[in-house]
């Protein structure tokens, strides 16, 4: 966990992921410079869990659906399988759905998007607070 204690950095950040396709995608920190993108099931490429000396404070996710299908969001605490629900929503075709509950991420948790059905679009805003 990161105990601001000299300077750092706070940026706002977005990542998304464009038709997610009956998968769970891991939001990738990108690592120092918190980029922040949508990693597709499977891909463990990047930066998955929080860094070391970084908090990652959610602004809200955005999910819109093509098709009716449920959606949801989990938190894999410390990435150890802990997996704490956020939402779990029936989106219906060509609509939106927002969660706009602030959550604090720390160093080692990951975050879980699903969709159950082909298409859906993710947008995730969160704080990226650099304290090393």
């Amino acid at each position: 966990m990161a105990y601001p204690s000299g300077s750092g950095s706070e940026i706002l950040r977005n990542a998304s992921v464009n038709a997610n396709n009956a998968a769970t995608a891991l939001m990738d920190f990108g690592g120092t410079t918190g980029t922040g993108q949508v990693r597709a099931t499977g891909n463990t490429s990047g930066v998955v869990n929080v860094p070391a000396n970084v908090i990652i404070t959610i602004l809200n996710i955005i999910v819109y659906s093509e098709v009716v299908q449920n959606c949801s969001a989990q938190i894999d605490a410390q990435g150890g399988g802990t997996l704490i629900s956020l939402f779990y929503q029936s989106v219906p075709a060509t609509n939106t759905f927002v969660f706009s509950d602030k959550i604090i991420l720390r160093a080692g948790d990951e975050l879980r998007l699903a969709n159950t059905g082909n298409w859906a679009d993710w947008s995730v805003n969160f704080i990226y607070q650099d304290w090393s």
